[in-house]
């Protein structure tokens, strides 16, 4: 097995799913021998601390993309890789444009890059959104590959951009469940009330996520049904605020942002979803993982993908707070089987397999079969 050079590109290490995946790929092809690099714009977040010690990591110190993609574009150079790996979608459209002029540098590089969210949806909200748009559509397609998480961002790629229809490939993301059944076992400080029935929601408090039809739903659940809250964001004074509103206080916890939320998840009887839209939400992997079943609203973004009804939670038809307040009371009711839980994201989205397809992907053509 001949050793590559694979440099990664990330914006900063915070604790967002993207920079997870991102440590996590890059941490599985050092392990494998390969000499690996991350560049990073900013070198701050939790996550730096996760990386495998042979990665070599290039701290750009800037503060933005844009200010610091001429110096980002000259490591690149410098380091020559085989593969150049960007991991977020506002950063690998900042790079896009720039790769037919680093082809005449860097000839044998592939420039691959993963797609984070549902990208027509994603653009709508950004400020400049024609300019995103445009950008898509014009030199996205400038990829030798971008890898999509879900079959619903593989298909907006394709409708809205059709340019890069010929480069996308799906490869779902991965879940370390070991790792996450470790990390669940860790104390917590919170004391969950065995005599009531613990709802959980995990993720930015963010409009996108949409916490506040689960404080809408919880209104219409009996008395003993409890939520706790995990994360932090721009929506958090006005969930606290409805929470006051609906007569919530008593029944809800908000927790802030917790590096490690997955003993919240574990205790828990019911992670809930009820987001817009999501690239491929690894917080429900995660969930199942631990053996916490589902109830979702549909959305955009492989939810239907993960969820198999009555297997591994339940996904709704319809986004109707009623129908998801029923729901959640029939998952109570039906007391899953944790170990089928488990199984259900085992058998599809463990590291193993998933990692196979990056291997697959990134050492195609010549390079490396591995």
């Amino acid at each position: 097995m001949s050793h590559q050079i694979l440099t990664g590109l990330i914006h900063e290490l915070t604790m967002g799913g993207a920079e997870r995946m991102m440590v996590n790929i890059l941490n599985h092809f050092s392990e494998r021998g390969d000499e690996v690099h991350i560049v990073i714009f900013k070198n701050i977040g939790t996550l730096k601390e996760l990386l495998n010690k042979n990665i070599i990591v290039h701290d750009l110190k800037s503060n933005s993309v844009k200010k610091g993609m001429p110096r980002c574009l000259k490591k690149i150079k410098k380091i020559q890789p085989n593969i150049l790996f960007s991991g977020i979608g506002h950063l690998n459209i900042a790079l896009a444009p720039f790769i037919p002029l680093m082809r005449i540098v860097l000839p044998k590089t592939r420039w691959i890059s993963r797609e984070t969210n549902i990208v027509s949806l994603q653009n709508k909200e950004e400020k400049y959104s024609k300019l995103f748009d445009y950008l898509y559509n014009k030199t996205y397609k400038n990829f030798d590959v971008i890898i999509a998480q879900s079959e619903d961002m593989k298909r907006d790629l394709e409708e809205n951009y059709p340019l890069t229809a010929s480069k996308i490939s799906l490869i779902n993301n991965p879940v370390d469940i070991k790792k996450v059944e470790l990390l669940g076992e860790e104390s917590l400080d919170y004391k969950f009330d065995r005599d009531k029935i613990n709802l959980i929601s995990v993720g930015t408090l963010s409009r996108r996520k949409r916490q506040d039809l689960i404080l809408e739903t919880l209104a219409l659940l009996p008395l003993n049904y409890h939520l706790v809250i995990v994360g932090s964001g721009a929506e958090e004074s006005s969930l606290k605020e409805l929470t006051k509103k609906l007569n919530l206080e008593e029944r809800v916890d908000f927790e802030g942002h917790k590096t490690n939320p997955y003993p919240y998840m574990k205790q828990a009887n019911i992670f809930i979803l009820t987001s817009e839209h999501e690239g491929f939400p690894n917080v429900l992997l995660e969930a199942n993982s631990l053996g916490t079943p589902i109830v979702s609203f549909p959305c955009l973004g492989g939810v239907d993908e993960i969820i198999e009804n009555g297997v591994n939670g339940f996904l709704l038809l319809n986004r109707d707070t009623t129908n998801l307040a029923t729901k959640i009371k029939e998952a109570v009711e039906m007391e899953f089987d944790k170990k089928i839980v488990i199984d259900s994201v085992e058998r599809r989205y463990s590291t193993d397999i998933i990692l196979k397809r990056y291997e697959n992907t990134f050492y195609k053509q010549g390079l490396d079969d591995g």
